[in-house]
């Protein structure tokens, strides 16, 4: 996955995760298909796990994982498209 932030995506499926471990929980998951052609399994940010839904449209953006040693760990992640 090269996270460019200008390819749209559109989620073919998803899943709500209650019991895997988050300091937000749920998680939620899904497969994207990606405008350029590309297919990914992704985790969804800044979402209402109610608000997920097949076909619905996201863009892609940079988050905090988690911090350790003082050293913050980034990744990519999925969000709704606005």
């Amino acid at each position: 996955m090269t996270g460019r932030s200008d390819v749209l995506g559109t989620i073919t499926t998803f899943t709500i995760d209650r019991m895997a471990y988050s300091p937000n929980p749920p998680v939620a998951f899904a497969v994207v298909d990606f405008d350029d052609g590309r297919r990914h399994s992704i985790e969804l940010t800044d979402a209402d796990p109610d608000e997920i839904a097949i076909g619905q449209r996201v863009e892609m953006t940079f988050r905090r994982l988690f911090t350790a040693g003082g050293i913050h760990n980034y990744f990519w992640k999925a969000r709704l498209a606005l």
